[in-house]
């Protein structure tokens, strides 16, 4: 197993990493993507469902290699497979531990509470605000906590200060 570590530059960027380690088969996923490559089909048949779920936090987290599988029929179809190349995090930050907290809070906090801010933020985007200090402002919530919400969902993009709606993109 190749050891290559991840460069963290924003503690928010600890989400989708963390994330990883917060179901059994997100974790099975990664660890079985640390060491072969596999097929969608091959690691649904594996570990069942979530596991287009687990693809998606390992993109979002930047730790997803892709390439495609060509068949053995030659009337077949090309397939993607998957391969995670990182094994280790190397964090270049400087944050405060009540900040640690905050990321904390938002990685493990229920499905249903999740969702629902999620929803909250999604109406915040569609009224035009879209920046990470007005969403903030409008839910009266620490803009630390709406980065790394907006990190967690699959729904929501965070680009720099910026919270989009995320749009239904391929694996």
């Amino acid at each position: 197993m190749v050891k290559r570590a991840k460069l963290v530059n924003d503690i928010v960027e600890l989400v989708p990493i963390l994330q990883l380690f917060s179901s059994e088969t997100y974790k099975k996923v990664y660890e079985t993507l640390l060491t072969e490559w596999r097929t969608l089909e091959e690691l649904k048949s594996s570990y069942g469902e979530g596991v287009e779920e687990a693809l998606k936090i390992l993109k979002q987290a930047g730790m997803l290699g892709v390439k495609w599988r060509m068949p053995s029929d030659p009337s077949g179809k090309p397939e993607k497979e998957y391969h995670v190349s990182y094994t280790h995090v190397s964090a270049n930050f400087y944050t405060s531990l009540k900040d640690i907290n905050t990321i904390l809070k938002a990685i493990f906090m229920s499905d249903d509470e999740f969702e629902e801010l999620v929803s909250e933020i999604i109406q915040q985007i569609k009224a035009g605000k879209m920046s990470v200090q007005h969403i903030s402002r409008e839910l009266n919530l620490d803009p630390l906590f709406i980065r790394a919400i907006a990190k967690r969902s699959l729904k929501l993009n965070l680009k720099g200060m910026i919270v989009e709606i995320a749009k239904d993109e391929e694996i």
